[in-house]
């Protein structure tokens, strides 16, 4: 992959991966810090990347790694309704309050993995099981129980 085509793949997915990161570390500074140093260590381990139609799942992976290591390490969260104000112009707020929902649901890591393909990345359940490296029984299981628990919580308020 040469400069420009991984530059290219960054910037088409770049939102993407900021709002997977702010639903872990719901602070929009912490996950423009996850972004970019995961944007960083792909670049310098590019050479591992193996096969290019994984290059999303790969890099929303670091993403996602290094949100959850500074959520560790920050305890300020913002208000979803802050976060849609700063976006307005540029992303669907219905993408910001949906992962604000996931965000707040006790999901682990590979669900939010699957989440981020499934809807921003607009995979199907089976390429997204392909780009995890996972059966798609168990991508299915992971989904159809993370969708139950999300409308178990929040469908009740009428939120979903």
């Amino acid at each position: 992959m040469t400069k420009e085509e991984f530059a290219a793949a960054v910037t088409a997915c770049e939102k993407n991966l900021y709002l997977s990161a702010l639903s872990v570390t719901r602070n929009a500074e912490d996950a423009k810090d996850a972004v970019a140093y995961a944007v960083y260590v792909a670049w310098e381990k590019l050479g591992n990347l193996r096969e290019r139609e994984k290059f999303d799942a790969w890099l929303l992976t670091i993403t996602l790694n290094e949100a959850k290591r500074l959520r560790k390490t920050s305890r300020f969260y913002e208000n979803v309704e802050q976060l849609q104000d700063e976006f307005s112009d540029e992303m669907d707020t219905g993408a910001i309050e949906f992962f604000d929902l996931l965000s707040r649901l006790n999901i682990d890591g590979v669900c939010r993995e699957i989440f981020s393909l499934r809807f921003f990345y607009g995979y199907t359940l089976e390429e997204t099981s392909r780009l995890l490296g996972m059966s798609e029984n168990t991508v299915k299981t992971k989904y159809y129980r993370a969708l139950s628990k999300l409308r178990e919580e929040y469908g009740k308020e009428g939120k979903i």
